[in-house]
């Protein structure tokens, strides 16, 4: 073989070896950059708090092997549902490790990928809020919710689980009622308005401007009273807020004590709560039998809500004293007064037959009504009194006897120390013991007021000697 034929083969044979080095190169590259890519996150990648700039799966995935177990002991994951709140056992959750480094995204903020047991959350939710009426497609709902809120690899996570989504039956939450006085056609319309409003989460109800709605309304303030009293009622037995309520200036007649929500349209007292719930609930109300009832429907809550009067103290009236002309004698009595109330309401909140807390609700204080009495404006400085010194009962008093109707009392027969018989013209002696008619009574004082007069000449004094200018007396 010649040279020149030796070179082509030489060169073809080196070409080829070129090619297939190449081409094997090539292939480990795109196998190691596009089937294999390169286990290494770029700048600013987190995963849960935790920085993993710049660092490899390899080593990122031993690093969490040591901090998954501390993760899961210092997490709290805490489920509210409506009143109630209760901390999930993170003790029985796994982190899906492996998972959760190859869904991480370079330069962003990865979370944890959790892997929850449903048995797990069913137990939880059957211990925790016993007696509510989770379906199954709420706790599958309820535990995907778990999961999810979990990823963000927080320290405490918190997490409502109530809400309209869930598919549970609503019933009656809470219910007031009582007799009433209603009796006008505006009333009974403004009821059928609110009879069946709608109270979604977070919302507010007002009850003035609910009035509105109503082209005329021709209902009292005390009407309007007893229907926001009833709402009231009803109100404070949820967790619902109450954000304005007063009471009245009187104690009501057909409220509760301790639940009454006086509205007052000239003053602009009002009445108003709100639902602080992630659920909706709907508001009752309606007139059955006498009784105007309030009730409220919606999820069931955990807690029992039962409202009493931790004291329930009398205030005693004053009395009032006041002064007129128009009164001549005695007394007339303008109020007759009534007493008043201080009433503290407490609220205690059962879950079963326990009681888990009691909390103040209202100190409610109706002043009492004084007693008011008018006397004559001319008042004598000693009252009268009879002849042992007893006051002489005036119009009004108790043991008043007027038999001839002169406003005066008719004085009862008495038998003075001396032996004169009160009412009667005959007068005894004490001396002799002899009667007279009066008429020597009247004798001696005329005698003796003779004597008087002489002896009043008597005292006169004498007259002063007289002597002329001789200085000799003359005699007059």
């Amino acid at each position: 073989m010649d040279n020149k034929q030796f070179g082509k083969v030489f060169g073809g044979v080196f070409g080829a070896a070129l090619i297939v080095f190449g081409t094997a190169n090539a292939g480990a590259y795109a196998v190691d950059e596009w089937v294999f890519p390169s286990a290494e996150y770029g700048d600013y990648t987190y995963i849960g708090t935790t920085d993993v700039s710049n660092m490899e799966l390899a080593d990122a995935r031993t690093l969490f092997l040591g901090q998954a177990s501390a993760v899961r002991e210092s997490s709290e994951l805490r489920v509210t549902y409506l009143d109630a709140t209760a901390k999930y056992p993170l003790k029985d959750v796994e982190i899906s490790l492996d998972e959760t480094l190859e869904r991480a995204e370079s330069g962003a903020q990865n979370d944890f990928v959790f892997d929850l047991s449903e048995s797990t959350t069913r137990s939880f939710l059957k211990k925790q809020f016993t007696d509510i009426p989770f379906t199954e497609a709420d706790i599958a709902n309820i535990h995907q919710q778990l999961e999810t809120a979990l990823e963000g690899g927080q320290s405490v996570t918190h997490v409502d689980i109530s809400g309209d989504s869930l598919e549970m039956p609503l019933e009656e939450t809470a219910q007031s009622s009582f007799s009433h006085s209603i009796s006008s056609q505006g009333a009974n319309e403004l009821i059928e308005v609110l009879n069946g409003t709608v109270i979604g989460p977070s919302e507010s109800f007002v009850f003035l401007p609910k009035l509105e709605e109503l082209t005329a309304l021709d209902a009292s303030d005390a009407e309007l009273t007893e229907i926001a009293s009833a709402i009231y009622g009803a109100v404070l037995r949820t967790n619902f807020l109450v954000e304005q309520r007063s009471i009245g200036e009187q104690l009501p007649k057909n409220v509760p004590m301790g639940e009454e929500a006086a509205i007052n349209r000239t003053l602009g007292v009002d009445f108003a709560f709100s639902n602080p719930n992630t659920s909706s609930f709907t508001l009752n109300i309606y007139l059955e039998n006498d009784e105007l009832k309030a009730s409220i429907h919606g999820q069931p809550f955990v807690h029992t809500y039962y409202i009493s009067a931790a004291s329930d103290k009398e205030i005693e009236p004053r009395l009032i004293k006041q002064y007129s002309a128009f009164v001549s004698s005695g007394k007339k009595v303008k109020e007759k007064g009534s007493d008043g109330k201080r009433i503290e309401v407490v609220r205690s909140i059962l879950e079963g037959d326990k009681e888990v807390r009691v909390e103040p609700v209202s100190s409610d204080f109706y002043p009492p009504i004084h007693r008011v009495e008018v006397y004559p404006l001319n008042v004598p400085e000693t009252p009268a009194t009879d002849a042992n010194g007893d006051p002489i009962p005036q119009p009004g008093d108790e043991g008043f006897i007027d038999e001839n109707n002169n406003g005066i009392h008719d004085p009862s027969e008495q038998t003075l120390e001396d032996g004169t018989l009160v009412g009667d013209e005959e007068i005894v002696d004490s001396d002799t013991g002899e009667s007279t008619d009066g008429s020597a009574q009247d004798e001696r004082t005329e005698t003796d007021d003779a004597k008087e007069d002489k002896n009043t000449e008597n005292d006169s004094p004498i007259d002063e000697p007289v002597y002329d200018k001789a200085g000799n007396r003359v005699n007059k």
